[in-house]
């Protein structure tokens, strides 16, 4: 029961990661080499979630799904550990965003300034 709730409580956090990380590369605000990797991670996490204890259950001899060692710590520890990769995963790609937005309007305004150089007559 404690493994199932585990599970249930950190679902929908990493389908929330894979949606959006669908949606930035949707609206091509996303790499195809990030994509690769943010899906990777994500689903890395997702399949560690999933198999990691009862396969840890499954060597130590124990039932596969045993939730017994399983504390109420524990479950919210990993729940917590999964919420803040999201949370630095999203901030990181926010900065990459704003850095992206910001060397755009730089650039801009060189283009400008380099326009407006050319217009003035010399004195």
């Amino acid at each position: 029961m404690r493994y199932a709730i585990l599970v249930l409580l950190n679902l929908p956090i990493i389908l929330l990661a894979l949606i959006n990380i669908v949606t930035q590369y949707k609206m091509k605000r996303m790499s195809m080499n990030r994509f690769r990797q943010q899906i990777i991670l994500w689903l890395v996490i997702l399949t560690v979630l999933i198999c990691s204890f009862p396969m840890y259950n499954h060597l130590s001899g124990k039932p596969t799904l045993d939730s017994s060692g399983l504390s109420l710590f524990d479950i919210i520890e990993i729940t917590t550990i999964i919420y803040m990769i999201y949370i630095l995963n999203n901030q990181r790609r926010k900065i990459e965003q704003n850095e992206r937005t910001l060397r755009e309007l730089h650039q801009e305004v060189s283009i400008r300034l380099s326009m407006d150089e050319h217009n003035t007559p010399s004195k």
